[in-house]
């Protein structure tokens, strides 16, 4: 079985094309350097995140915060937030869609200040 796909065999040095330098390793993605991509985005996203967050009311930022675990990755429903603030669960409901709103205009501004910069 081996000998029919010999001819078929390549080593990771050999060019993809003769005329170009590109190597054939230079194409295949390293697992963990794609986890350790991964990671520095999620850690890049969350420092964005929490900055975004700062400029909400204080109440506004403790729901998302709890809501979406942001800062101890436990997620909360709309009734635990509800009980601990002594709200109805509509209530967090409202406060989270006005809080939601807020953060996707400070975002969409974040964004278009460094679009222009």
């Amino acid at each position: 079985m081996w000998k029919s796909l010999l001819p078929y065999a390549t080593s990771y040095d050999d060019f993809i094309n003769p005329d170009e330098d590109t190597r054939l390793e230079a194409l295949i993605s390293d697992p963990d350097s794609l986890k350790h991509e991964q990671s520095v985005i999620r850690k890049e996203t969350l420092e964005v995140l929490k900055g975004a967050l700062r400029n909400l009311p204080s109440r506004e930022r403790y729901i998302l915060e709890r809501r979406f675990g942001i800062v101890d990755d436990v997620e909360m429903t709309l009734g635990a937030i509800a009980h601990i603030l002594k709200l109805s669960k509509e209530r967090v409901r409202q406060l989270e869609r006005d809080a939601l709103s807020k953060l996707r205009m400070t975002l969409a501004q974040s964004r278009q200040d460094l679009l222009i910069s």
